[in-house]
């Protein structure tokens, strides 16, 4: 009987740890992502909104039709951001007119419709990374502004 309560209390202590690494994981909801289309392979821009249930940091995008994608911050003096912070709970939106993705070196022109496979490497606070695979419709415009155009009943 002794031996079979050890066993009990050791799976009852593996089940706890294995649900405290589960929520330390930090749960990153993407929404509405979407790429501008392009006539040419020069480069293009992608947008979505980002929310992280923790505190993270977006720290690398990678595109297979892309030979880079970099975090631009648009306005006066336009610069790249090395990483992008997602506080605990915040929506961060990535819009043209402000922070957003810039795709390099495109492997052929995008059209609307197509979808642009993206992986977005999101380090948590502690120090765990996370890889999110997004599939954004190149659009001429934000789905978002879909939305809002839908007459409400």
């Amino acid at each position: 009987m002794h031996f079979h309560n050890m066993n009990l209390r050791r799976l009852a202590i593996a089940g706890f740890l294995l649900l405290a690494s589960t929520a330390a994981q930090a749960v990153l909801t993407v929404h509405a992502p979407w790429v501008r289309p392009t006539p040419d392979r020069a480069s293009t821009d992608a947008y979505m909104s980002l929310t992280s249930t923790e505190g993270a940091v977006l720290k690398e995008v990678r595109s297979t039709i892309a030979t880079s994608v970099v975090i631009r911050v648009e306005g006066p003096g336009k610069r790249t951001l090395p990483q992008l912070a997602l506080p605990a709970g915040v929506e961060v939106a990535l819009s043209p007119d402000a922070v957003h993705l810039v795709l390099r070196g495109l492997a052929h022109p995008l059209g609307v419709g197509e979808r642009v496979p993206l992986v977005l490497t999101i380090e948590t606070a502690n120090g765990s990374r996370q890889e999110i695979s997004v599939n954004a419709e190149v659009r001429s415009h934000s789905p978002l502004d879909d939305e809002r155009r839908v007459p409400r009943r």
